[in-house]
């Protein structure tokens, strides 16, 4: 590691709140994580700015959070979003335009880390209790699910995907179950999208491979089965457009995977009932831990979470 770098790590690691240091060992407590990280940023050097934009002050801050987010449990990221929260909120006197592309480069680690690096369910769903309630603002800076971020680290974070297509790109039927299941294809502008990228996007790893194959297939097969437990159409003339335009789906028979009372025949009382549950409890931001609650046995309560 450089020397400069290690300095900054060294200053990160002793800022980190006491959560975080019971899940990273050596770590100690000073202050909010991002705020004494920006403040150490800021003062590294004058034209900060022209430098953060220009230079390597991305790669140093992921390297940063990086130092936290490779090795941290549930609990100590629960601690780390905490502290995003609080940092965001609070009264800053910085130049917007720096505090702005701080937060960005911030917002980009976070996402690659839980969504391409670690990619486990558990990091997913942490992340979504801690900002269920700022979802229904999709420019908040505290919806993190609504931001964009580069799934191979780019010191460039203001190009990317968001975490829902990133999902559907790479098929994670276990991540895109916990994203669903908090309502976020319900509040996309054109859900059907997703479906489009289970079927079409390309594949990361050859298709020669006849095992890699089945299983990139099965889980393809898996996601597509998720997003018809949330949709009741699926507007089937785009995709077979798209097929038109020489576009090959990676599932050969995906329209049988696709039940006929989505686009062709009324849809089922039982799926729009949970449809219409699951609006309402959305709009009162009370999704997925409002199903729990209801008065009715566990076996709907599955239904309703998409577990069926």
């Amino acid at each position: 590691m450089k020397p400069c770098v290690k300095s900054y790590t060294s200053a990160f690691m002793e800022a980190l709140s006491k959560t975080v240091k019971t899940c990273c060992e050596a770590l100690g407590v000073q202050s909010n994580v991002f705020s004494h990280l920006l403040e150490k940023v800021a003062k590294s050097a004058p034209g900060v700015l022209d430098q953060l934009l220009c230079h390597n002050y991305e790669s140093r801050i992921y390297c940063f959070l990086s130092q936290t987010l490779r090795h941290i449990d549930p609990l100590g990221f629960d601690s780390l979003i905490a502290d995003y929260i609080a940092f965001v909120r609070s009264e800053h006197t910085y130049d917007l335009r720096f505090y702005l592309v701080f937060t960005e480069i911030c917002i980009n680690t976070i996402l690659y880390w839980v969504f391409a690096r670690r990619a486990h369910p558990v990091f997913v769903q942490k992340l979504l209790e801690n900002t269920i309630l700022y979802l229904s603002d999709k420019d908040s800076l505290l919806a993190l699910i609504w931001r964009t971020f580069t799934p191979v680290y780019n010191p460039s974070p203001f190009s990317g995907v968001t975490p829902l297509h990133y999902v559907a790109q790479t098929r994670q039927s276990n991540i895109l179950k916990v994203l669903l299941q908090f309502g976020i294809l319900e509040r996309e502008h054109n859900p059907t999208s997703t479906i489009f990228i289970i079927l079409f996007y390309p594949t990361r790893v050859r298709m020669g491979d006849d095992s890699e194959s089945t299983d990139i297939i099965k889980d393809a097969e898996l996601c597509l089965g998720l997003c018809i437990r949330v949709l009741c159409s699926i507007h089937i003339a785009q995709l077979k457009a798209l097929i038109g335009f020489r576009q090959k789906a990676l599932i050969s028979n995906w329209l049988d995977c696709i039940p006929a009372t989505r686009y062709r025949e009324p849809c089922e009382l039982l799926h729009l009932c949970r449809v219409s549950i699951r609006s309402h409890l959305l709009t009162n931001n009370k999704l997925p831990a409002g199903i729990f609650l209801l008065p009715v046995p566990t076996m709907l309560q599955n239904y309703l979470n998409l577990e069926t």
